[in-house]
């Protein structure tokens, strides 16, 4: 597993993420961002990181994500399950060829997904704080399927009841240490994104989050 961070793709956070000593990072991206496409490959292209991408919420413009993510070689890029069949089947469309495997992240539940997963051969990107948000909880016992599916996640520092919502993932050392410990017996081994607000995307935040995750990853040695 490799952790991650996400922000914007400005310059000034992912000089941060690279000077703290982190390897990947995951970009959310809008209309407005999507605009600016080739400045944002400039920017990143001179910024030695592991590219993913969240495709926009706020518009449908499939084409110019997939162009965006070949351009930065992402192997994922992220959609909220948000969209209709006909939008659904353009992705795929837009995406053939690319390199990169659209991922469809859970908003509700953890079925939802199955079904575009399923139709159009997309992977699935596992958001542990909206499933907690969703059942209250992580249920160990019933979660290995999904655990086995998943493409791509998504973790946070929130634990069930509590208000650590986008926050760090070393900012409930426990709790993620236990869920890390589940997606290692998985077998999973893709971007572990920690996906934090903006007022913890900080240069000391990502320090920590990589110190944090290089522990963990030691004691797996």
């Amino acid at each position: 597993m490799i952790v991650a961070a996400k922000c914007a793709p400005e310059e000034r956070i992912l000089v941060e993420v690279a000077r703290a000593g982190l390897a990947a990072v995951e970009l959310y991206l809008n209309q407005r961002w999507l605009q600016a496409a080739e400045e944002i490959v400039k920017t990143c292209q001179a910024i030695d990181l592991r590219y993913a991408l969240h495709a926009p919420t706020d518009c449908h413009l499939p084409g110019p994500v997939a162009a965006l993510a070949k351009a930065l070689r992402c192997k994922v890029v992220v959609f909220h399950d948000i969209y209709w069949l006909d939008e659904w089947r353009e992705i795929a469309e837009a995406f053939a060829g690319s390199g990169a495997l659209p991922c469809v992240e859970n908003i509700g539940s953890l079925h939802e997904p199955m079904r575009v997963m399923r139709r159009f051969g997309f992977g699935r990107c596992l958001d542990f704080e909206h499933f907690q948000m969703q059942v209250n909880g992580v249920f160990a016992s019933e979660f290995g399927p999904f655990l086995r599916e998943a493409s791509h996640v998504h973790l946070t520092g929130y634990v069930a009841g509590g208000e650590l919502w986008h926050t760090h993932i070393h900012r409930s050392p426990e709790h993620c240490t236990s869920l890390l410990n589940m997606l290692r017996d998985s077998g999973y081994s893709g971007l572990v994104v920690s996906e934090a607000s903006t007022p913890y995307q900080t240069l000391a935040d990502f320090k920590g989050l990589k110190s944090f995750f290089d522990a963990w990853a030691a004691e797996q040695a």
